[in-house]
């Protein structure tokens, strides 16, 4: 039985970097997760507070996960919206999905 797995990654924007121009780049991004084979569901949500951002993907395996991670390293929109993130800040892990609701929309 596979099991879905999700991925969250949690940063703060580089410097200089607006949310405008984070946004702008970040539906380029998100319309590349969503056209890959085992993506399941995303969101991105910013704490008021402290102005850290959660990215939360889910996905059908852990292979799928791992394929697209792995397209960090050369694929032009992961590069551009990886540019946008202050890489001292960014904290990534991958779960396995215990228990689940169905997804509603």
């Amino acid at each position: 039985m596979s099991t879905n797995i999700v991925e969250i990654a949690t940063f703060k924007l580089a410097s200089g970097v607006t949310e405008a121009d984070f946004l702008e780049q970040n539906a380029q991004f998100m319309a590349f997760v969503n056209a890959q084979p085992g993506s399941l569901y995303r969101s991105v949500s910013k704490h008021a507070d402290t102005g850290v951002y959660t990215d939360i993907v889910y996905w059908t395996t852990l292979e799928d996960a791992k394929r697209v991670q792995a397209a960090f390293e050369h694929e032009q929109v992961c590069q551009q919206f990886a540019a946008l993130i202050d890489k001292d800040s960014l904290s990534l892990t991958l779960t396995e999905v215990v228990a689940q609701s169905p997804c509603s929309g």
